[in-house]
């Protein structure tokens, strides 16, 4: 059965690949267009350092133009945005090569019980398969690896995946746009254009305002973590 790795551009699936890569299997990382910059970097780095290729896609025009297509804004209730961006624009890709059945690695750790058991099979075809977890590998061996590498992802995990999605909640948001303001632009946009907000009752232009103004608590972004789990890394 053909082997698909699915890469999310961050350090757990990166060290996934690294030990579990076979010759021929496909790794595939979906891109959004929302990832942080230093994202794109450690994926190139990985294919240099590594000699391991990375298949590239992209849902035809991305975020926005699914947005636009849809007429509406995903949330925490209809997260249409993992399904068109990742799950199924891979599945068109390998039913392109005539793959229909295969193994699914996805980088869930030992310490992430709680994304397995809520995992959803989307196709009786495809066998999921979670090696980190099997093995028992934590984020903090993870990181541990990383420190001896000649290249690593250098951004706050948080900042993993699309840089505000609101997965990560106001709270976290807020936090993030007290050292990146500039990542706010794209997501106003999208509220602006559709003329509704990520989040009920309020929007990226006001969390940006509260971050601005330091009405909120201050947290390490290091430390810090989403609100909710998402599927991005699946």
């Amino acid at each position: 059965m053909k082997r698909v790795i699915n890469f999310s551009g961050g350090k757990t699936s990166a060290y996934m690949t690294i030990h579990e890569y076979r010759e021929g299997d496909l790794v595939i990382f979906c891109d959004t267009g929302r990832e942080h910059p230093k994202t794109y970097k450690f994926i190139n780095d990985f294919e240099a350092f590594e000699n391991i290729p990375v298949i590239r896609l992209q849902y035809n025009g991305g975020f926005e133009k699914l947005i636009e297509k849809r007429k509406a804004i995903p949330n925490n209730f209809k997260r249409f945005c993992t399904i068109e961006l990742k799950v199924k624009t891979a599945r068109r890709y390998l039913r392109s090569l005539g793959i229909n059945k295969y193994q699914n690695f996805v980088g869930f750790r030992a310490d992430e019980p709680q994304r397995i058991s809520r995992r959803k099979q989307h196709w009786k075809q495809v066998e999921d398969i979670f090696p980190l977890y099997e093995k028992g590998i934590t984020k903090a061996m993870i990181n541990d690896y990383w420190l001896n590498k000649p290249y690593t992802l250098n951004i706050p995990s948080i900042l993993g995946n699309c840089d505000l999605c609101f997965m990560k909640g106001k709270n976290v948001i807020i936090n993030i746009l007290r050292t990146y303001p500039e990542l706010s632009d794209k997501w106003i946009e999208d509220e602006n254009k559709i003329g509704k907000t990520y989040f009920n009752g309020i929007s990226y232009k006001t969390l940006k305002e509260i971050a601005q103004n330091n009405l909120f608590k201050d947290y390490d972004l290091n430390e810090i973590k989403p609100a909710f789990d998402c599927a991005c890394t699946s």
